[in-house]
C-alpha cells in the first residue's frame, strides 16, 4: 500500500510555491499572467519531483512504501506535469503588453525553448506510457527527458521579467528546484550504476516450466537483502546494454543470490536461451518493502503465477517456531506451471504454520474471495493480504475483498512495473 508521506511533501511544495507566487506577484502582472505563469512553476516541480524519485535513494522509499511505488508516484507526476505545462502554454499571453520595451524583454530564446521543452514532453509522455514499445527501446527514449528538463530551465531563467521574475519569492524556489533537479538527473543518469552495484559471476541457469532460475555468486561481498526484497539485474557483455528488475527468490543467509525470471519477452527469452555460467553480472539494490513481517499473525498470501517469487523467499527463510499463521495461495494455469511446488509443499511441512493451497485455473481453480469467505477458519477482516501477481487478478480481489469489508491497510500489494 502507498505510504502517502512522500505525496504530502509533494503536494505541500506545490502549495507552498503556489501561496508565495500569489501572496507576492509581480507588479506588472495581470490575474491571467499570474496564474498561467504559477501552472508553469507547478508543472516544473512536478518534472523535479518525478526526477527526484527516479534516483532510487533508499530514503524515499519509506516515504512511498517501495521502490515500485515511487515509480508510480513518478509516473503521475510526469501526466500532471504535461497536463500543467499545456494548460500554462496555451494560458499564458503570447505578445508583450503594450508599452514595454521589447529589447529589455525579448521573448527570444525563451519562447522557442518552452515549446520545444513542451513537444518533447508531450512526445516523451507517449513513448514512457506506451506498453506496445519493447523495453529495451523504451529506456534511451525516456532519457531524452532530462533534455526536457534543461530545456525548460533554459525557458524560464531567460523568459522577460514582464512574465517571470527570477528573484521573486516563487521564482527562488524554481532556481532551487532546479539546482536540485539537476544533481538528481546528473546522478541518475552517470552516477548510479557504479557506486551501488556489486559484482556476481553466473554459476548456474537452470531452465524451469515457462521461467529459468539464474544462480549467482558474489564477486565481492554478498548482496544484503530481506525476504520479498527485489533487484535490479545487469548483465555484462555485447546485447546486454539495460538492467531489469527482478524479485529475489533466495533467502537471506544463503552464499548464493537466486532470481527466477518469467519468460515474458526477448530479454527473458535471451536469458533462457543465450546465458551461459561464468558470465558478469552487475546486481543493484535491493529495493521493495513488501514486508510481512510487520503485519498481523493472521496472514493471506496469494500468489499468481512468477509472483510467487517474493513468497517463495519469505518460505525459505522461515524458521520453525514462527507464530504467525500463514495461508499461501498459489494460482496457476496448471500443475506443471507452478514452478518450486514440491519444495513449498516440503516447506509447510517442516514449518506447521504456512497452510499451501494450490489453485490450477484448468481444472476450474481459481483465487476468489467468496471461496476465501467460506473456507478460511477466520473472519476475512482478521487477516493482512499480501498478493503478488499479474495485474487483473490483483485489482479484482482487492476490490473483491473491500466489498467484504477488508480495510485498505490490510491489502498489501506489489505494483511492480515501472513503465
Amino acid at each position: 500500500m502507498l505510504q502517502k508521506k512522500g505525496v504530502y511533501v509533494i503536494v505541500g511544495l506545490i502549495l507552498f510555491f503556489a501561496v508565495i507566487h500569489l501572496a507576492f506577484p509581480p507588479e506588472q502582472h495581470d490575474r491571467r499572467t499570474t496564474i498561467t505563469v504559477m501552472l508553469g512553476g507547478i508543472a516544473f516541480l512536478l518534472m523535479t519531483s518525478s526526477i527526484i524519485l527516479s534516483t532510487r535513494l533508499e530514503v524515499f522509499e519509506d516515504w512511498f512504501a517501495g521502490l515500485d511505488r515511487m515509480y508510480q508516484v513518478h509516473r503521475v507526476a510526469g501526466v500532471f506535469a504535461a497536463i500543467t505545462a499545456l494548460v500554462h502554454f496555451f494560458g499564458v499571453p503570447k505578445e508583450l503588453p503594450e508599452g514595454v520595451d521589447p529589447i529589455a524583454n525579448a521573448l527570444f530564446p525563451s519562447v522557442p525553448l518552452g515549446m520545444l521543452g513542451l513537444i518533447f514532453l508531450v512526445i516523451g509522455l507517449f513513448i514512457a506510457l506506451n506498453r506496445k514499445i519493447r523495453y529495451s527501446r523504451w529506456r534511451p527514449t525516456h532519457k531524452v527527458m532530462g533534455l526536457v528538463y534543461f530545456l525548460i530551465i533554459g525557458h524560464f531563467m531567460t523568459a522577460p521579467g514582464i512574465f517571470f521574475e527570477r528573484f521573486s519569492a516563487s521564482g527562488i524556489i524554481l532556481i532551487l528546484a532546479a539546482a536540485v533537479g539537476v544533481v538528481a538527473l546528473v546522478y541518475s543518469v552517470f552516477g548510479m550504476n557504479k557506486r551501488t552495484a556489486l559484482p556476481f559471476e553466473i554459476e548456474a541457469v537452470n531452465a524451469l516450466e515457462r521461467a529459468t532460475e539464474v544462480v549467482l555468486k558474489p564477486i565481492d561481498k554478498m548482496l544484503d537483502f530481506k525476504p520479498g526484497q527485489f533487484a535490479f539485474v545487469e548483465i555484462e557483455g555485447k546485447g546486454w546494454n539495460e538492467p531489469h528488475p527482478f524479485t529475489i527468490s533466495s533467502a537471506p543467509g544463503e552464499d548464493k543470490l537466486r532470481f527466477t525470471m518469467k519468460v515474458l519477452g526477448d530479454w527473458t527469452r535471451k536469458v533462457r536461451e543465450e546465458l551461459q555460467p561464468g558470465g558478469k553480472v552487475q546486481v543493484r539494490g535491493p529495493y521493495g518493502r513488501f514486508d510481512t513481517m510487520k503485519a498481523g499473525k493472521k496472514q493471506i498470501w496469494l500468489a499468481g503465477g512468477i509472483g510467487l517469487t517474493p513468497f517463495l523467499s519469505k518460505v525459505r527463510a522461515m524458521e520453525e517456531g514462527d507464530d504467525r499463521q500463514i495461508h499461501l495461495v498459489y494460482a496457476a494455469r496448471e500443475e506443471q506451471d507452478a514452478i518450486f511446488l514440491d519444495e513449498l509443499k516440503d516447506h509447510a511441512a517442516r514449518l506447521g504454520n504456512v497452510t499451501l493451497v494450490p489453485l490450477f485455473s484448468d481444472e476450474g481453480n481459481f483465487a476468489r474471495v467468496d471461496m476465501m469467505k467460506q473456507k478460511l477458519p477466520d473472519p476475512l477482516n482478521s487477516y493482512d493480504y499480501f498478493m503478488c501477481g499479474p495485474s487483473p487478478m490483483v485489482t479484482g480481489i482487492t476490490a473483491d475483498l473491500k466489498k467484504e469489508g477488508v480495510s485498505r491497510d490490510k491489502i498489501h500489494t506489489e505494483a511492480f512495473e515501472f513503465r
